[in-house]
């Protein structure tokens, strides 16, 4: 009997130009926003491949060892084609005890498709257009009958309440499903053979999840229209509910918590948080470079600066010593506060993070913002995959530091050296009084000196570079595990409610 109802139920939708015109804006969507998806995440994959060359490039061609400054560069997500997730920058500076705060871009191209500060992916397709889609095909499912007499005329047959509300789930359920998984599923197999070679267990597992959670999203809405329908009584007031009920979890709900909520509750806290990290940054910049002991005296540094990484070329043995002190003196000053400066930025972002949960647990019933979340969970582009990204980089950081440490160029004039030692040792004050205060003479013999003098070359040390993290089907799990109960939860509540609704509905 079942089989039979859901038969009539898929043909009937099948039947009304209404569902199909639903359906033809959907497809031509989703492919429109997959085609330009699949176009930025090509040019995003050519300049990871550009900045990988140009950071390898940069360590082999290292003349001394403050230029070994490694980056930790991620490789853009396949499955972001469907889900961005937090925009962050995908390369994170590693310099020798400075802070891992702040990511960039490197061989930025400007985006030719969409502004960047939007979010147009397959997610925002199916929070914004597929719910829509949804209740448009759901709001007169019940009503609909009723006012064209054919749910009476079916009420009069031996079928329980029960399976007739059953086969209304559904029959929109299924049709729904079926109507996302075909392009869905085309597209994976579209992408599978264009990036063969990069198809990881991280793209098939936060496939199927995706679709797992897509599957939930649509029972949501069906049972959400389907409700609708019950608890009006004509098609036009339910399509009216129906666009309130969508306005309010789509737009409504979103802005009110992003420019109303969040500001008036968090902002002091972000603020506090803020002014403590600005405050250790400018703290450890004090103690590394305007607390310096040891950059007083005749110095002479050929190519300008005299900062901690500027490359000393020629310079006298009293000054080459100073540096020395100067490298120790930075290492034991700001190494600590390294540290701290990097606890500060990890509190703002944790606070963010808290923010966002927050924002779920609030929301807990609006099945978008679930979806949302669990989105970039699955996907590994959330806040926390960013704080993981910053982590591996700073142990990067410690490592080629230890390096340093225990290899001694951190800490002697290997480090800022061009030439080798003896050159270095050079007496300034003599050079500056035989040549009569002649700067620009003085300059010519220099660069005489310069083209002339043996080349320092610098042993590259091996040292890790930055891998991507491979999530398992049962992280993947446990990181989504309670919003997805809540998920589940959110459509059994749904679902009692609807045939509760429908079991006093009356047909008459």
């Amino acid at each position: 009997m079942l089989k039979a109802l859901l038969k009539h139920e898929i043909l009937n939708l099948l039947k009304s130009k209404r569902v199909y015109t639903t359906v033809l804006m959907f497809l031509l969507l989703f492919l429109s926003v997959f085609v330009v998806r699949v176009m930025d995440y090509q040019k995003q994959l050519n300049q990871y491949i550009d900045d990988v060359r140009l950071n390898e490039s940069s360590i082999q061609n290292a003349q001394n060892y403050s230029h070994l400054n490694p980056r930790a560069i991620q490789q853009p997500i396949i499955f972001s084609i469907y889900n961005e997730g937090f925009k962050i920058p995908r390369v994170l500076n590693i310099r020798h005890i400075e802070p891992v705060i702040e990511s960039e871009n490197l061989n930025e191209e400007e985006n030719m498709y969409f502004i960047d500060n939007t979010q147009l992916d397959i997610t925002f397709l199916i929070t914004f257009f597929l719910s829509l889609f949804i209740l448009l095909i759901a709001y007169d499912s019940i009503n609909g009958e009723k006012s064209i007499g054919t749910l009476r005329v079916m009420m009069t047959y031996p079928i329980k309440r029960q399976s007739f509300i059953l086969k209304k789930m559904l029959g929109i359920f299924i049709f729904v499903a079926f109507i996302f998984s075909l392009p869905y599923f085309l597209s994976l197999i579209s992408l599978i053979l264009i990036y063969a070679n990069l198809i990881t267990i991280n793209f098939l597992l936060s496939a199927f999840f995706y679709w797992f959670l897509v599957m939930l999203f649509i029972l949501f809405f069906s049972l959400l229209g389907i409700l609708i329908s019950c608890c009006t009584t004509s098609p036009n007031r339910s399509l009216v509910f129906s666009l309130l009920i969508w306005i309010l979890l789509s737009i409504i709900l979103p802005i009110s918590w992003d420019y109303i909520i969040q500001p008036r509750v968090y902002n002091d806290s972000i603020k506090s948080l803020n002014r403590i990290y600005t405050e250790k940054y400018s703290h450890r910049y004090d103690a590394m470079y305007s607390e310096n002991p040891h950059e007083g005296g005749q110095f002479f540094n050929y190519m300008g600066g005299g900062g901690y990484y500027d490359t000393t070329i020629l310079a006298d043995k009293a000054t080459m010593e100073r540096r020395d002190l100067y490298r120790r003196h930075v290492y034991d000053s700001g190494w600590a506060l390294t540290s701290d400066v990097e606890q500060a930025r990890d509190e703002l972002l944790r606070k963010r993070i808290n923010i966002e949960n927050t924002r779920n647990w609030i929301f807990f019933y609006n099945p978008i913002v679930l979806f949302n979340n669990l989105s970039m969970k699955i996907t590994g582009n959330s806040r926390e995959d960013y704080m993981l990204f910053m982590h591996s980089a700073r142990e990067l950081r410690n490592e080629l530091v230890n390096i340093g440490v225990t290899e001694g160029w951190l800490f002697d004039y290997r480090f800022n050296a061009l030439v080798e030692e003896e050159y270095n040792y050079i007496v300034i004050e003599d050079l500056y009084v035989e040549f009569n205060e002649d700067l620009d003479a003085l300059y010519d013999y220099i660069g005489d000196i310069l083209i002339n003098a043996k080349k320092y070359e610098i042993q590259i040390p091996v040292f890790r570079r930055y891998e991507q993290p491979i999530y398992t089907f049962g992280e993947i799990f446990n990181r989504i595990l309670l919003y997805l109960v809540l998920f589940v939860v959110s459509i059994l509540v749904l679902w009692v409610m609807t045939w509760y609704k429908f079991l006093h509905y009356d047909v008459r």
